[in-house]
């Protein structure tokens, strides 16, 4: 009798225990959906048992993001596990019954799952519904926007990021998901139609904005066009693979198809096409050139760009002719040039500093618009050329005077091979020579430089903003390079001497001795 008791009891203890930590409410994703005036969940962290059907991906590897979605009544909830797959592999068209607690981020209605259990599989999926606007109605579920495009491309990037899309009157927000095939593709140029699964991201309450689109792959852009040109495969090459030459220094790679990518320097020397330097991060560079086609890029220094084409030579330098570019990002930093004693073949394409040491025959500087070309004096006692063209502001400049250094682009024009001369350099703006101690264009507001001799600080007082102040040796070595409006500048660490004050204004600049003490 004592052990039916003990048993009995037990019975009692385990039923009780069982009930206590499995209940949850079974209601539909209607139901958990329910928000509040605030636009935040009436169910908020209450244990519930949901079933639906799943639609991928899943946003989430290694946890779970991912959409259980109500055929009947058309709405979905996202379930989220931060670091835990809860043994399930996300498949398409499974019916699904979640248990899990129901959350919120940021205004996206979520369900954390403690269980997943699959009650069907191959089940059909929801048609994307075709909307005008993305709300609280399109938050996890399958919607379609139709005729849209890239309201910036610069915004398209890589890994994860958010991009606007406009359809000419209203813009929505895309969110590229790292975890999609559409990560690393190039942009959708033109326009398309884009299907995804709704979210939101709303940092405050009332959660009522924020709502992004998540497409899935690149079949969810249509269409999805890259403006590569199709047919031919494009080799990927970085710019140092690019620029390999032989023993003639010619390309090895010459009529091969391929693709590089870095930052555009300088201006365009073709208006008519495009002619132009393309620059990697360690300052190596290679020409681009079309003769009358500017294939749909409008010419910006600083962009990021992909371009797909045909390594070509012309008179020694390597370039590539392009059959397609790609934006990918504006505004990017620019190389900083590499001064250098000569121009040889490791300054072609590249941002090239030279120290010069005066004009082998001033004479030759035209400065009457056309292009030129005109010899040097390096510092190193070499006669060194440049070329002057007629699309920079130079051409019609009149000659710089003193002691230099030159800023620009090296090129080369050599004829026969082997192709290890002709090496030019392109400056393009009047700051690529400092100083510029040209008076053609001076500043003519009021300004005072003082003390001059100078002992410790040079105080400037100028009537307008300036862009950076410059002093300069007088070999023409840049001693002081101080961006921005400096009111004044410490020289105390100086050598004794006289030294030439640049300072640059928007458009003229203002040019002077100091004497330093």
């Amino acid at each position: 009798m004592k052990r039916f008791l003990q048993l009995s009891i037990l019975f009692i203890a385990v039923l009780y225990s069982s009930q206590s930590t499995t209940a949850q409410d079974v209601i539909s994703i209607t139901e958990a959906r329910e928000i509040d005036a605030e636009g935040s969940l009436i169910r908020l962290n209450q244990n519930v048992e949901l079933t639906g059907i799943a639609i991928g991906p899943n946003f989430r590897g290694g946890g779970q993001t991912w959409v259980l979605y109500d055929i009947m009544n058309s709405i979905g909830i996202t379930v989220f596990a931060f670091n835990n797959d809860v043994g399930y592999d996300v498949t398409d068209g499974d019916e699904l019954r979640v248990v899990g607690e129901l959350a919120e981020f940021n205004g996206l209605a979520e369900i954390i799952p403690t269980s997943i259990t699959i009650v069907s599989q191959g089940n059909v999926l929801p048609d994307p519904i075709v909307v005008t606007a993305l709300s609280e109605m399109t938050e996890a579920n399958l919607v379609t926007i139709e005729n849209v495009s890239l309201a910036d491309p610069s915004q398209w990037g890589t890994g994860s990021f958010n991009v606007d899309i406009t359809d000419g009157t209203n813009t929505f927000q895309a969110r590229i998901d790292s975890d999609i095939n559409i990560s690393g593709m190039p942009a959708p140029q033109g326009t398309f139609n884009i299907t995804g699964i709704g979210g939101q991201f709303d940092g405050s309450a009332p959660y009522d904005e924020g709502y992004q689109l998540f497409p899935r792959s690149t079949a969810d852009i249509d269409p999805y066009d890259t403006g590569v040109v199709t047919g031919p495969t494009y080799e990927k090459l970085t710019m140092p693979e690019a620029r390999e030459i032989d023993a003639d220094f010619l390309s090895t790679r010459t009529g091969d198809k391929v693709e590089v990518t870095g930052v555009v320097h300088g201006i365009n020397f073709r208006p008519s096409g495009l002619q132009f330097s393309l620059i990697d991060d360690n300052n190596v560079g290679i020409g681009i050139f079309s003769s009358s086609d500017q294939l749909g890029y409008t010419f910006q220094e600083a962009d990021n760009i992909t371009v797909f084409g045909t390594m070509a030579q012309f008179n020694g330098l390597i370039q590539i002719n392009p059959d397609s570019i790609v934006l990918n990002s504006s505004n990017n930093l620019l190389q900083i040039p590499i001064q250098k004693p000569t121009l040889d073949e490791s300054t072609e394409s590249s941002m090239t500093s030279i120290i010069m040491a005066g004009w082998v025959n001033p004479a030759d500087w035209l400065g009457d618009g056309s292009s030129f070309n005109i010899d040097f004096n390096s510092s190193t006692g070499e006669v060194l050329t440049m070329r002057i063209d007629s699309d920079t502001e130079l051409a019609s400049m009149p000659i710089p005077d003193g002691f230099s250094i030159v800023t620009g682009i090296g090129g080369q024009f050599d004829s026969s091979a082997p192709h290890n001369e002709g090496y030019q350099l392109f400056p393009w703006k009047l700051t690529a020579f400092e100083p510029y101690l040209s008076t053609d264009n001076p500043y003519q507001g009021n300004i005072n430089i003082f003390p001059n001799p100078v002992n410790e600080f040079l105080n400037i007082e100028a009537e307008d903003n300036y862009e950076n102040v410059q002093i300069f040796d007088m070999s023409g070595r840049l001693i002081i390079n101080a961006q921005g409006n400096q009111k004044q500048l410490n020289v105390s660490n100086i050598d004794t001497g006289l030294y030439t004050l640049r300072i640059a204004f928007k458009e003229t600049v203002h040019i002077q001795k100091v004497l330093i003490n």
